[in-house]
């Protein structure tokens, strides 16, 4: 591995690669299988990590399992069957290889007859990890259970450049008996699914996702009703999800009420709204305080900065390329790296540059603390990440349990010297299934108000991320924002979100009360940012839209009319256009001025002239 993975992995305390238990699936005829897949492919949102290889991977054994997996308890509609009988451990690695994490998985399938004919089982969950218990689905009766347990180790191996190739192994079992139905005669009954609040929240709206009732066809159809608090009984809609609607500060109930010929039953569950924390003042010990990125340098232009969060090696910019601001991986770059970006590196108009902690809110499965348990619950791993298998959204309502995490993961940035923390992936609410847990702006607005202040209690400032329906709210707990494709969607300033509505928000212009656009921070001025807060913009190559300098293209394209609109206005940004694996390979910041090089390079792919820069 290169000495910044090493470090970085150290810093956390790679996890140990002796045996981790995890409770399996069916009996006898347990089918094993292993592969090797690649992870931590880089996305054009900002989750950017370096490439991943399958090369190294052929070589090094697979997790190896203890113990014969079987489904255990009654398969009848209702009943919790659970994959038991299974533990799993990674073998001894070749030199230079270490264990980043391990993490073991359920796939919970019914079948026709001799296992043919297999689909999704019917109460499968947002929460694969959690799925070693399983509760049978009225839709599973008849059919034939099975469980596929799928166990990965992620691997780094010395002198890569940032690859985590991830090695599995699987066991499968077919349930000897098909799934009975519900008894007759009995009433039905439901369940809450996909977690719930906390018994102690600042959010003031929540969904509830309720199971399909668990009831024998013979006793009649099936009606399900809910309340809130007090108030009357309203059908379940045919989704099973309900919203509370605003709450107040207090005490609250839910409950739901499943009916048939059979009789009736209530689930039911109650929790207590608080007041939201306010604002924590960001404190430090270090020379001067806390740093806070100013909108404008000393030449009266937004302050340049530089993305590289796909690299494992922080790459300096120098002459007029200089930055004064670098955002890097807050778990590859090492302390030392941090020192020589503060200390000896060249910057634009500071003495030098300042540097930013990269943190994805997401699971990834290529962290150190990825494996599933001490710092992040199985039941918090919601759906895949925008189809990337090796990240997962988590359940933000679980505070509490995730707090731990949270905690190390920032403490790891101020170990290391970062200024600022950069905080990815917070809009899990847009649209409310994007988890699979079904999240509202306030279940944000809880996870991220101790999140914010957690990062100024450990004396740094913080950086909000896209989600521009929260920014005039997040404007209070951060001292700056990161905004990508901001100019090709046409959704920079308030002025092009006002009178939008979504999810029960109302964007005004920019000083309103709630302005949607990312001007809500550059024209936030504080005692400590005179000049507003700083907002980073970035555009990527592979959209094709913001052209390269120099090249001929339709008006609104070119380089030269992006950064008039975005980064030259009073309140605009420090705008740029990168390439979507964040690795360092493009950067055009505005202004731009082209060298010698770039300007023949243009010529001669026939692009046109440079139509000159701002």
């Amino acid at each position: 591995m290169t000495r910044a993975t090493l470090a970085a992995m150290v810093a956390l305390g790679v996890l140990s690669p002796a045996a981790v238990a995890a409770a399996d699936a069916p009996p006898a005829s347990a089918v094993p299988s292993t592969s090797a897949v690649p992870s931590g492919n880089a996305v054009p949102s900002g989750n950017a990590v370096p490439s991943m290889s399958t090369g190294p991977a052929t070589s090094i054994p697979a997790p190896v399992h203890r113990g014969t997996l079987l489904i255990s308890g009654t398969p009848r509609d209702g009943a919790t069957v659970a994959a038991t009988g299974l533990s799993w451990r990674v073998p001894r690695l070749p030199a230079g290889v270490t264990l980043v994490s391990l993490e073991v998985a359920y796939r919970w399938q019914s079948c026709a007859a001799g296992g043919k004919d297999c689909r999704s089982a019917a109460d499968s969950t947002a929460t694969p990890f959690a799925a070693r218990d399983y509760v049978v689905g009225q839709a599973d009766a008849g059919r034939i259970l099975r469980v596929t347990v799928t166990a990965s180790e992620v691997v780094v191996s010395r002198g890569s450049l940032g690859d985590f190739p991830v090695i599995q192994s699987s066991v499968t079992r077919l349930a000897t008996t098909a799934v009975r139905g519900y008894p007759l005669h009995t009433a039905p009954r439901t369940a809450f699914v996909n977690g719930t609040p906390e018994r102690q929240t600042a959010s003031t709206q929540e969904y509830f996702q309720v199971a399909a009732a668990h009831a024998n066809a013979a006793d009649g159809p099936v009606a399900q009703w809910y309340r809130i608090d007090r108030g009357g009984w309203k059908a379940l809609p045919a989704s099973r999800v309900f919203s509370t609607g605003k709450l107040a500060v207090g005490s609250h109930r839910v409950t739901v009420r499943t009916v048939n010929h059979a009789g009736a039953t209530t689930v039911s569950f109650e929790w207590k709204v608080v007041p939201m924390a306010a604002p924590a003042t960001c404190r430090s010990s270090a020379p001067g305080g806390c740093w806070y990125p100013p909108h404008l340098d000393s030449g009266h232009h937004p302050m340049r900065w530089d993305w590289q969060i796909g690299r494992v090696t922080p790459l300096q910019r120098t002459g007029r390329n200089a930055v004064d601001m670098y955002d890097v991986d807050g778990f590859l770059t090492t302390r030392a790296q941090v020192t020589a970006i503060k200390t000896t590196w060249q910057a634009a108009t500071l003495p030098h540059p300042r540097a930013v902690c990269y943190l994805d809110l997401a699971w990834e499965d290529y962290r150190p603390d990825a494996s599933p348990g001490r710092y992040f619950p199985a039941a918090a791993l919601g759906h895949v990440y925008f189809g990337f298998p090796e990240e997962r959204w988590v359940d933000f309502r679980q505070l509490d349990a995730l707090a731990p995490m949270l905690r190390e993961r920032i403490a790891m940035c101020a170990r290391k010297g970062f200024d600022a923390v950069e905080l990815d992936d917070i809009d899990s609410f847009d649209p409310p299934s994007t988890t699979g847990f079904y999240l509202t702006p306030e279940d944000v607005k809880n996870f991220l108000a101790y999140a914010f202040n957690e990062v100024h209690r450990y004396g740094m400032t913080a950086l909000w991320k896209n989600s521009p329906y929260l920014s005039s709210w997040g404007r209070q707990y951060t001292d700056g924002a990161v905004v990508e494709e901001c100019y090709v969607s046409h959704a920079c300033f308030a002025a092009q979100f006002q009178g939008s509505r979504q999810y029960g928000l109302t964007c005004t212009a920019v000083h309103g009360v709630t302005p949607c656009g990312w001007d809500d921070f550059t024209t936030d001025v504080t005692v400590r940012q005179p000049t507003g807060k700083w907002v980073g913009e970035t555009e990527y190559a592979e959209d094709d839209y913001v052209c390269d300098p120099g090249r001929k293209c339709p008006a609104a394209r070119e380089f030269t009319t992006f950064c008039r609109s975005v980064y030259a206005p009073p309140y605009g940004f420090s705008a740029m256009k990168l390439d979507a694996d964040l690795n360092g390979a493009t950067f055009f910041p505005c202004p731009v001025s082209l060298t010698t090089h770039q300007r023949k390079r243009a010529i001669v792919k026939g692009l046109g002239v440079v139509r000159g820069v701002l």
